[in-house]
């Protein structure tokens, strides 16, 4: 009997997963616009404002060629509710449609190959857009190739691997030659948590780098009986992501107290050009 609790509790080891893991495995689903699904995939998205009223709630239903967002926001104390339907389409050439993501998808050994046409419906802020995508998933590894093709033209790339339990990131704009490095290593006390650093320029006209830690902002990873949540944590809020593991992989559960620290605020998103959004788009990647 002691031999059989120990193996469990072994088995239960083995699944744990670190704050980069975890990272790793969000930037996958996240970034795959909803098309892969051969680790992970993100069930539900709470964005909790600390010493506020105001949330928002998403709850993503993923149907035969279709995800269905359903939406709730709490904005001083009135409740507003609706509904965000992206179609999935198995044709790359397929008619244009808004809300709609066209896609060949095809596998070589461990790696998976995404090709897909985005479709983004204009609002207020945002004009329409199409934008070419090429995405590969290796087993630590992603690359995506983005080109705007409406309404300017515009080329981004985006690199991310996860080696020695370190998450390192790489964007290229190729429109204005900006580059971006960035870096997520463990907590060494906690490795459910993680701080991110980029590198950056001694001065504009240096071509010495150097190394910065993002001080607004951690991660965290919190396992749970299907999967974990992977937070993002600044000071004014807290944006959680559940994530549900699709291959039958079982965690070890792990209790942390939660913990708040400091943090100077920022209130913008990045979309996949890098550039600046003061809104979340359903279609926008935050890594």
């Amino acid at each position: 009997m002691r031999f059989f609790i120990f193996s469990l509790m072994l088995a239960a080891a083995a699944h744990a997963i670190t704050c980069t893991e975890g990272q790793f495995l969000f930037s996958k689903d996240k970034g795959s616009f909803y098309l892969n699904e051969d680790d992970v995939i993100i069930d539900k998205y709470f964005v909790d404002f600390i010493d506020s009223e105001d949330s928002s709630s998403y709850k993503y239903i993923r149907e035969q060629g279709r995800v269905v967002i359903e939406r709730e926001m709490t904005d001083r104390g009135a409740l507003t509710s609706d509904t965000i339907v992206i179609y999935l389409i198995n044709d790359i050439n397929s008619p244009a449609a808004d809300n709609s993501i066209a896609y060949n998808k095809s596998h070589l050994g461990d790696t998976t190959f995404i090709d897909a046409i985005l479709r983004e419906p204009g609002d207020d802020e945002n004009e329409a857009s199409v934008t070419e995508v090429h995405l590969k998933f290796f087993k630590n590894r992603l690359i995506g190739d983005y080109h705007e093709l409406s309404p300017k033209d515009n080329q981004y790339r985006s690199e991310i691997y996860l080696k020695n339990d370190t998450l390192f990131s790489y964007n290229i704009t190729s429109s204005n030659d900006t580059v971006g490095y960035s870096f997520i290593v463990n907590d060494k006390d906690n490795k459910h948590v993680c701080h991110e650093f980029y590198k950056m320029k001694e001065d504009a006209s240096s071509s010495n780098m150097e190394t910065r830690e993002l001080t607004d902002r951690y991660y965290r990873v919190k396992e749970n009986e299907t999967g974990f949540v992977f937070e993002k944590v600044r000071e004014y809020r807290i944006d959680q992501y559940f994530l549900v593991y699709t291959d039958g992989h079982t965690t070890s559960i792990v209790n942390h107290p939660v913990t708040r620290t400091k943090m100077p605020s920022r209130g913008y998103y990045f979309d996949t050009k890098g550039r600046k959004l003061f809104k979340a788009n359903p279609y926008r990647v935050q890594f």
